[in-house]
């Protein structure tokens, strides 16, 4: 009897293994399967794969590299290679205690060394595209031990952290530093990080490939290659979603009404940090003169070029020199068309008769055509004759590297281009794009617009402690910048939008459209 009982206990067992092995297989078969490559189509490449250098934009960069803190998911600032930080009681000192066991993609620890390498070189080369708004912040940094980095301020700095967060600030191995100094991040080669993925490979102009980094400090990411594809053909880049060949792409915002219908195509638009505008060449003949560029504002009709381009993906009017994300954004309304005030200012500045300029168009920025279109219309009803010469990327780079005032080779009175704060803060958002440059030569100021009095409006913001003085300062600098001696037609306060398939899981940026790729995935 015990026998028989014991015999029936074993058999009952292993029907339940049986049984239950079935239901766990048959669970597997429904967990969905991910694809190891994920393909992005997108209208541009990097100019550089180094924050340092690069212009284009924060998309890629931080697949690679890693700063000592960032902008999280939720705007707020969050340590990256730094676990902790603090300021000492002179308010200058800042001391960040950075992570332990980093690695870069080349097996080498990451220590303090780097740090002060990639700020050496930052506040040192001014070859280097961002060195001068470097120095408006950093006077040196210096480490302590292998683990802990000093920074030291010129004074106390009110948006260091939110510095920090530019891509200037990426690290870089102090020894690409040294081996490849101003070609770093032009090859595959020259490019070592920390970041989720490794640069495994760039046709330049045509593709980037991105293998996942297996010893990433936040733990291996769960796609193993992001295949980027450049194609510059808009249309081509919908097609190519539209039939599978892509996951992920950016499009003609004219496309997203569509898309957003289509079934299998899933349509992010996300808060953002970037405008788009014409921007006035001050060193042309006309531009010189504020009222000249008073007069072209009131020339146009903003409120219609949104509701005429912009209104089917809810794009808005600008109503300050920065987006509405950016700390210290003041809401002055919107510029009202006023074509008679046009008239009498251009006739005050002695061209009653108007004159002829040319806008420089580079047709990549979303609905940029379509907007120049617009504007030479309305400028025409006051007397001025503007013509569209449109430029391919490589031109548009190339006059833009050329910073020598008054700028020969730079013949357009205006330009289409877009704004953004890398920092999401008006510091760098300002003074960045608008101060003027103690050479003169105003390297991220392509219009050459110098005014003192926001100079000094945006040195006193820096040091101002006072958060509500502090964004008076930025208020009275953006009135100058957007009503009383405009640097710019400032036009529509952008969205960040992606398009992809509907099997992509997991797909997130930050206000900087920076990609998190810590979840993202997409399904066979």
């Amino acid at each position: 009897m015990k026998k028989g009982f014991i015999i029936l206990l074993v058999f009952t067992f292993v029907l339940c293994r049986v049984f239950a092995g079935g239901a766990n297989e048959e669970a597997k078969s429904e967990l969905p399967e991910y694809k190891d490559t994920i393909i992005i189509a997108t209208g541009a490449d990097q100019n550089y794969m180094d924050g340092q250098m690069n212009n284009t934009n924060d998309v890629y960069l931080r697949a690679v590299y890693s700063s000592l803190v960032r902008r999280g998911l939720d705007g707020n600032i969050e340590g990256d290679l730094a676990e902790s930080w603090s300021v000492g009681e002179d308010g200058v000192t800042w001391t960040f205690n950075l992570r332990h066991g980093v690695k870069f993609h080349n097996g080498k620890e990451f220590t303090s060394k780097d740090v002060v390498a990639s700020y050496d070189r930052l506040l040192n080369e001014v070859a280097v595209r961002y060195n001068s708004l470097a120095k408006g912040y950093i006077e040196d940094v210096y480490a302590v031990d292998d683990y802990t980095v000093c920074i030291v301020t010129p004074g106390p700095v009110a948006s260091l952290l939110a510095n920090l967060t530019h891509r200037s600030n990426l690290i870089l191995d102090a020894d690409y530093i040294e081996k490849y100094g101003l070609d770093l991040g032009l090859t595959a080669e020259s490019v070592n990080g920390t970041g989720p993925y490794r640069l495994a490979s760039w046709n330049k102009d045509q593709e980037m490939v991105f293998e996942s980094f297996p010893d990433y400090f936040e733990g291996e990411v769960p796609t193993k290659t992001i295949d980027i594809l450049i194609v510059t053909d808009a249309n081509a880049r919908c097609v190519a979603l539209e039939t599978g060949q892509v996951d992920i792409a950016t499009v003609n915002s004219s496309e997203i009404p569509r898309l957003q219908e289509t079934p299998g195509i899933q349509v992010l638009m996300l808060e953002g940090i970037g405008s788009q505008g014409l921007q006035f060449n001050c060193a042309n003949e006309y531009m010189k003169d504020p009222r000249v560029r008073q007069a072209i504002s009131y020339a146009i009709d903003r409120q219609l070029i949104i509701d005429t381009l912009y209104s089917d993906i809810g794009e808005k009017v600008c109503t300050a020199p920065v987006n509405p994300n950016v700390w210290g954004y003041y809401d002055f309304g919107v510029i009202p068309q006023d074509v008679e005030k046009a008239k009498a200012l251009l006739a005050e500045a002695g061209y009653p008769d108007g004159f002829d300029i040319i806008i420089q168009l580079y047709p990549n920025y979303n609905k940029s055509t379509e907007t120049c279109e617009m504007i030479v219309s309305m400028l025409a009803d006051v007397g001025i004759n503007a013509t569209i010469e449109v430029v391919d990327n490589a031109t548009f780079k190339a006059c833009r590297g050329n910073r020598s005032y008054p700028g020969e080779d730079f013949p357009w009175a205006m330009f289409f281009m877009g704004y953004g704060a890398g920092t999401a803060d008006c510091d760098e958002g300002l003074r960045r794009i608008w101060s003027t440059s103690p050479d003169g030569n105003n390297n991220n100021n392509y219009g050459w617009y110098s005014n003192a009095e926001v100079d000094r409006l945006l040195e006193a913001a820096i040091g101002e402690l006072d958060e509500e003085k502090r964004l008076e300062l930025y208020k009275d600098a953006q009135q100058i910048l957007f009503l009383d001696d405009p640097a710019a037609l400032f036009i529509n306060d952008r969205y960040n939008i992606w398009t992809m398939s509907d099997k992509v899981e997991g797909f997130a940026v930050n206000v900087n459209n920076a990609i998190f790729w810590n979840e993202l995935r997409c399904r066979n």
